[in-house]
């Protein structure tokens, strides 16, 4: 198997996860890189994503798992044939499945466009309520790991997985207190991976 880190930028961030599986399995048909299949009636190539990424939401730390016994270079041959934006930025062989999915627990953002404020204000809170994307109120306040101020931008850490807190609804909430919108969203790292 080969895991991969990969981005999502330059307008890639605007396709679909379940299109950007279709567009990497292309890319490995294109590249020569041989993927093995699941096993019975529905066959399908085994590519193991992590969790998926809001539409609109810029990433230079993605992974994905291949099921694979390809021993050249993966990067250069995987870069030659992927779309634009979608860039293969290091790779490693590995035995098992490391699950990205499971694995990574929290995520690091960096945004702009928000207008300035208190961001001990946010961290004492004790809960935070929303109205989720499906009309539910949520507490956000648990999902909240860290948020600072860094040269001009927003450097927030959220958690992932059954604790997952979409970031553009993060900034959509800060936007509504704070004023301003958050004009670029950027995933700059990946926590709890146990590969990379």
């Amino acid at each position: 198997m080969i895991a991969f880190k990969y981005t999502k930028t330059d307008g890639a961030e605007f396709i679909s996860h379940l299109d950007l599986l279709r567009h990497i399995d292309r890319t490995l048909r294109r590249a020569g890189i041989e993927v093995e299949y699941s096993q019975g009636f529905h066959k399908h190539p085994r590519i193991f994503m992590g969790n998926p990424l809001a539409l609109g939401v810029r990433s230079v730390s993605e992974y994905c798992t291949v099921d694979t016994r390809f021993d050249g270079n993966f990067k250069e041959a995987f870069n030659a044939c992927a779309p634009g934006g979608v860039r293969c930025l290091d790779f490693k062989v590995t035995a098992d499945n490391p699950n990205f999915a499971e694995s990574i627990k929290a995520c690091r953002y960096e945004a702009e466009g928000i207008k300035d404020f208190d961001v001990d204000e946010i961290l004492s809170k004790e809960s935070i309520i929303i109205t989720d994307m499906r009309g539910r109120t949520v507490d956000i306040r648990p999902r909240i790991c860290s948020v600072e101020r860094r040269d001009g931008k927003l450097v927030f850490t959220l958690y992932c997985g059954e604790k997952n807190l979409r970031p553009d609804l993060f900034c959509e909430y800060l936007s509504s207190l704070y004023g301003g919108e958050a004009a670029y969203i950027l995933k700059t790292d990946s926590f709890g991976g146990t590969v990379f």
